[in-house]
């Protein structure tokens, strides 16, 4: 299934960042594809003749979004193609066995990633250190995400979906209330980074203070009352609590 731009930053960043994510399970799943298609003789491994094609399967998505240059752009000619992708090719060959298995590619692609998530992606606003990224391009980004025809709008969705995603522990779609405090926690994690929403220990001097906050949280969420939290039901709270928090910033 074909990703938009921001779906693939997203999965790309949250991949590298957590190993235990779908996002990464999404990932690994993609590179095995690559693999499987230049495996063309079906025996577990990949040679030198066939490493191009390895190359050019993953090399597509990121290509599609900008984020990697085309080969007329790398390559004046078929020999230095050639020359390149045995270099490559002799990176992930670590045992030096004339062949590249599943795991030796998979290793290289993900340390490739990781070198390309930090250098050439854009800014992970609301999952990047406060390192990273600056409290006032936070605010800049939130601003410009409350505009639903912008891309900060589309990552900001993307990042909501990945959140929820990873609070849904079930897998059924839905976020029960043993899961919602989890969510909570995981979603105001950027917005704490810079002073901009109180910690839990300042909010809840105990864990029954915590629970009830919660459950009244939950309740005003699940807006069908099936005791249940739904994607829309999570995004569209989410987005209007967003937008009063920066109207009140003006």
């Amino acid at each position: 299934m074909d990703q938009t731009r921001e779906e693939f930053v997203v999965m790309c960043r949250t991949a590298i960042h957590d190993k235990s994510s779908g996002s990464y399970e999404e990932l690994y799943q993609l590179l095995v594809q690559c693999f499987v298609r230049a495996d063309k003789d079906m025996i577990g491994k990949v040679n030198l003749d066939q490493v191009d094609t390895l190359i050019e399967e993953a090399a597509a998505l990121p290509r599609r979004y900008g984020f990697a240059p085309t080969n007329e752009q790398m390559f004046p000619n078929a020999e230095a193609r050639k020359a390149s992708r045995k270099k490559l090719f002799t990176q992930m060959d670590v045992e030096k066995e004339g062949y590249v298995t599943l795991d030796n590619w998979v290793n290289f692609a993900v340390e490739h990633i990781a070198g390309k998530v930090a250098s050439n992606l854009p800014k992970d606003y609301l999952g990047g250190t406060s390192a990273e990224v600056s409290k006032e391009e936070f605010l800049a980004f939130i601003k410009k995400a409350v505009d639903k025809s912008t891309p900060e709008y589309r990552e900001l969705y993307f990042f909501l979906l990945k959140t929820f995603m990873k609070g849904d522990a079930n897998r059924n779609g839905e976020i029960d209330s043993v899961e919602f405090d989890k969510l909570i926690e995981d979603a105001a994690a950027a917005p704490r980074r810079f002073g901009l929403a109180p910690n839990t220990s300042e909010m809840f001097t105990t864990d029954k203070a915590r629970y009830h906050a919660r459950k009244v949280h939950f309740d005003s969420m699940d807006v069908n009352k099936n005791d249940g939290i739904s994607f829309d039901e999570w995004l569209n709270f989410t987005f209007n609590h967003i937008v009063k928090k920066v109207a009140s910033l003006k």
